[in-house]
């Protein structure tokens, strides 16, 4: 990271909707690449009072990345890299037929 006296402690992994989070001081993005390949998106950091964060889309930053190829293992080894301890994950359960 940039600047390495922010260490965020908490990340928010963002699902389907979520891709930034209103209320935050955003202190910049960085593209990261890890043993298990890119995460879905850059990892954003940002300040909400005296709490440190890091955001990551987890379909990516224009939702180009379905489920099933979202690489959940190279996302949690970015967030690990950023010293991340504590992640929520918010995600929306829909279905596959439309009618339901």
């Amino acid at each position: 990271m940039a600047n390495p006296e922010f260490v965020p402690t908490l990340a928010i992994i963002g699902g389907t909707g979520l891709y930034q989070l209103e209320g935050l001081q955003s202190l910049g993005a960085q593209e990261l690449k890890t043993r298990w390949g890119e995460p879905s998106s850059a990892i954003e950091f940002a300040q909400f009072n005296d709490l440190k964060l890091a955001f990551l889309a987890r379909h990516g930053s224009n939702h180009t990345i379905p489920p099933h190829r979202v690489n959940y293992r190279a996302n949690m080894w970015a967030l690990k890299e950023c010293g991340v301890s504590r992640v929520i994950a918010i995600a929306a359960v829909g279905g596959i037929s439309e009618h339901l």
